[in-house]
């Protein structure tokens, strides 16, 4: 009798033991991360913050993200919430195109944004970062954080993400080495399910259809350097180049450079095609060439030359314009 009895507790046991395995198994992280990964679409809406020399800049950052077979399209649209601007990076099977609605302005690059370093707005980085470190389980989903390294920014170094329990990104935090928050990313949808057909990344379609929602914005202040490295303002003058306006800053000291900013707002639509080596940055991009960077910057195209300054240097100066108001 007692060994029958023994016979039924551990044929139980084993019963409850699998039921529980298979539970746990069916809702694991493992399946749930297989789920996240093999998504063909989303898109994603997030109010994004960065603090870049003690200045506070705000984005509304929309996602739109497309796996046709083997090709993969991207339209990311950054909307600069303090200048009611919008650049818009479209990843398609042709290259990336950068888009100033307000401007009218397309640029082309060949590059391979945006899987070339992380994003705290692509799905697929965030998901990076999950998979190489040790997630911690927190109320209602999952919570963690990893080192990064981002090519043009060297402040940031460390990532932390938070999730919902189906893996869909919550919030996203990039910080320096002295835990300061730099980055602020705070997902307000996540939507794998939305409806996204190949023409959402048509960019002659995207730029047409961005200007009927921008109206086209003449840029009045002038940007000057946080940034000088040691360097004074020593001139500043306006030219009229073929009835484009240009503000020049000459800046001397140990490092010279001159900085000029286009003021002219009305471009033609004509795809420019940049063969130049391409400075990926979070809020947009920059191109280099024979010792000139190039980048739009708040709504102006600013270039900064000089013989004198690192690639490295150029980011951070270019990167740290501010009008006058604001500086």
């Amino acid at each position: 009798m007692k060994r029958i009895y023994l016979i039924v507790v551990i044929v139980v046991s084993l019963i409850i033991g699998l039921f529980l395995f298979m539970k746990f198994k069916g809702s694991s992280l493992e399946k749930t991360l297989e789920e996240a990964k093999a998504y063909t679409k989303y898109e994603m809406i997030c109010d994004m913050e960065m603090v870049h020399n003690d200045e506070l800049k705000s984005y509304e950052v929309t996602v739109n993200y497309l796996k046709d077979k083997k090709q993969q399209y991207y339209k990311v649209e950054l909307y600069d919430k303090s200048i009611n601007q919008s650049q818009i990076i479209i990843k398609n099977k042709d290259g990336v195109y950068v888009l100033t609605p307000t401007l009218n302005q397309v640029f082309k690059f060949q590059s391979d944004w945006p899987e070339n370093s992380p994003k705290p707005y692509i799905y697929s980085s965030l998901l990076d970062l999950l998979e190489a470190n040790k997630p911690e389980k927190i109320d209602d989903g999952y919570q963690v954080e990893g080192k990064i390294t981002l090519p043009n920014d060297d402040r940031i170094v460390k990532q932390e993400i938070i999730f919902d329990k189906n893996l869909h990104p919550q919030r996203v935090t990039c910080l320096d080495k002295d835990e300061t928050e730099l980055i602020i990313v705070k997902v307000k949808q996540f939507d794998p399910k939305k409806s996204i057909k190949t023409s959402t990344f048509d960019q002659e379609k995207v730029l047409k259809d961005a200007q009927d929602d921008y109206q086209s914005v003449a840029s009045t202040d002038i940007l000057y350097p946080v940034v000088d490295l040691g360097s004074v303002l020593d001139s500043e003058t306006v030219s009229t180049v073929e009835g484009d306006k240009n503000h020049v800053l000459r800046f001397t000291g140990d490092k010279n450079f001159t900085i000029v900013e286009s003021l002219e707002n009305n471009g033609n639509g004509v795809v420019n095609v940049i063969d130049d080596e391409i400075i990926d940055l979070i809020d947009g991009f920059a191109y280099y060439s024979d010792s000139r960077m190039t980048m739009m910057n708040s709504g102006m195209m600013c270039s900064i030359y000089s013989n004198d300054l690192s690639k490295a240097e150029m980011v951070s100066i270019i990167t740290s314009m501010q009008s006058s108001t604001t500086k």
